[in-house]
């Protein structure tokens, strides 16, 4: 019973409608700037974390491939000793 009444006081007080501030011009400065300088301060933070995941991701890249041609390498090995053993 008491769920149900936590529910419904729920589903009521979100029913307010808020305050658009989209449309505050102010607010919407205020926000920009913010963000600006925000983004400013991360920067280098977030070039040098993309500069890893980069480097990591190619030196994944990098051994896949070196992984599948040393495949293709032993099992060339493999078939040129059967057709040696069969000879």
């Amino acid at each position: 019973m008491r769920w149900i009444f936590v529910i419904l006081v729920l589903g009521l007080v979100s029913c307010e409608d808020p305050k658009d501030y989209s449309k505050d011009y102010q607010t919407r400065k205020v926000v920009d700037s913010l963000y600006r300088k925000k983004l400013k301060e991360l920067k280098p933070d977030l070039t040098a974390q993309c500069s890893v995941r980069t480097v990591l991701a190619i030196d994944k890249m990098v051994d896949s491939i070196l992984l599948l041609r040393r495949q293709e390498v032993e099992e060339i090995l493999r078939r040129e000793a059967l057709e040696n053993a069969n000879k």
